[in-house]
């Protein structure tokens, strides 16, 4: 399989885990994994649905290739049986194409499970965000109670120069909606998946680098993560209850002891919410580094945070803020701070105390166990248990966190970890392999859907 991989240059593909006993089994490398392809336990299988340069079909009935750089995506159930649906996935892209719109985007097709294997069915139909102006770097989303996609806009660009990339990026950058086109990107975008449109930004959620969404289920209150470091914590607190196009937005402030928190209410106006996490940070939000997705489990809320090798920013920059206890911890000569590997972190929304749950670096017991830089992140209940599901997006193979067979070949290594949340204060030991993934930048996207496993792959090297 592996071989056969090599030879294939993947976007996309959609596994499907068809047992559990992989749970518990001890997985290893094989003997010949050069650190190239996919290894994956017993019980494991993919089906291709989806890759970049497929055709795509544009709302006025145009055909193109399809863009790349996948990232989020989606299954949108037809019933409740879940054998067909949709399949919502996101572009984190910027490029220039005349059919599909520049910047951004995302693709939605029809797929069905038929004798146990899923197979896409009829055309790949791509969004359209002309109504709002275009759209940027697509990166992770979550879908509403009430069936819209929420797509996050990473990375917004700081001017139009950086938007329009020499003519390579969105090529119109006159102002829309009374903004400069570029302070329009950077947003959570709300996407109707039937008729295939985007139909607002979300601009009450203010503008950053938008990652994980987190709707709980009162319908009204939101948790946002923003990827930079320093990264804010956000919480939306909506006006009405499935409508989140009016609200109130906080930012997250811990305590000096770590024990709690609270949420600083952050101005409303269009001024303000363009720029929400410089208005945070000299207010007094807690600096987090690069937060990543979020994941709502038995009253807990678990965030993946990358984390970032020697971090040293001044005052211009920090503002008014400080960092999170666990980071403050990590604290070098020179006001340098290395957080090398990251973590999971869990918040508790009654406290309001976020902590880690578990942090990255190598095992005690099995030194070449090695957990670093959590992006994705879901959970699964099996057979009474629960189970955190963590994939990897590694900022580097240096420092451990690649084999040094892998290191001495410049490859990289990202893994998929489970861990039993009945484990008090776990560590890296406690952790169960899933499988290893190279040649692609990223690791696999989770979603869950009637016990199966949807995994996205993004950004091929190869």
């Amino acid at each position: 399989m592996l071989n056969n991989l090599k030879l294939i240059s993947i976007n996309l593909l959609l596994f499907l885990i068809t047992s559990f006993p992989v749970i518990g089994q001890r997985f290893l490398l094989t003997k010949d994994f050069d650190g190239s392809g996919i290894a994956l336990p017993k019980g494991i299988r993919y089906d291709q649905l989806f890759r970049e340069g497929e055709i795509v079909v544009n709302v006025k009935g145009a055909k193109t290739t399809s863009k790349g750089e996948h990232d989020y995506n989606c299954f949108i159930p037809k019933g409740k049986d879940g054998i067909d649906g949709f399949l919502f996935v996101s572009h984190e892209s910027n490029d220039t194409n005349a059919t599909l719109g520049d910047g951004g985007g995302a693709t939605i097709f029809e797929i069905n499970k038929i004798d146990g294997r899923w197979i896409n069915k009829g055309s790949f139909n791509a969004v359209d965000f002309s109504k709002v102006g275009g759209t940027f770097k697509n990166c992770s989303g979550t879908m509403t109670p009430w069936g819209t996609i929420l797509s996050a806009e990473e990375f917004p660009p700081a001017s139009n120069a950086e938007l329009f990339m020499d003519g390579s990026g969105v090529r119109d950058t006159s102002d829309f909606n009374g903004m400069k086109r570029y302070q329009n990107m950077g947003w959570v975008v709300e996407i109707d998946p039937v008729s295939k449109t985007a139909l607002r930004k979300l601009y009450a959620m203010g503008r950053c680098s938008h990652e994980g969404i987190l709707i709980m289920p009162d319908s009204v209150t939101v948790y946002l993560t923003d990827d930079f470091t320093p990264s804010v914590f956000y919480k939306f607190i909506a006006d009405k209850a499935g409508d989140l196009s009016k609200g109130k937005l906080f930012a997250y402030q811990q305590n000096a002891n770590g024990n709690g928190g609270t949420w600083i209410r952050l101005p409303s106006d269009m001024k303000s919410l363009i720029e929400s996490r410089n208005v945070a940070l000299q207010r007094g939000a807690t600096s987090f580094a690069r937060m990543e997705w979020l994941t709502f489990v038995d009253g807990r809320i678990y965030i993946s945070e990358t984390g970032q090798d020697e971090i040293n920013l001044d005052k211009s920059v920090m503002i008014n803020s400080t960092w999170a206890n666990h980071i403050q911890a990590t604290k070098k000569e020179k006001g340098v701070f290395d957080y090398p590997y990251g973590a999971v972190l869990e918040f508790n929304p009654s406290s309001n105390s976020i902590k880690p749950l578990i942090a990255g670096g190598e095992g005690f017991k099995d030194v070449d166990k090695h957990f670093s830089n959590p992006d994705g992140i879901t959970y699964a209940k099996v057979k009474g248990k629960t189970y955190l599901v963590i994939n990897e997006d590694i900022i580097s193979n240096t420092r451990g966190r690649v084999p040094e067979e892998f290191l001495k070949k410049n490859k990289i290594v990202n893994e998929i970890w489970w861990l039993d949340l009945s484990i008090k204060n776990p560590k890296v030991d406690d952790l169960k392999k899933i499988f290893d993934r190279t040649r692609w930048r990223r690791n696999y996207r989770w979603l869950f859907y009637f016990g199966l496993f949807n995994l996205l792959c993004e950004y091929p090297t190869s």
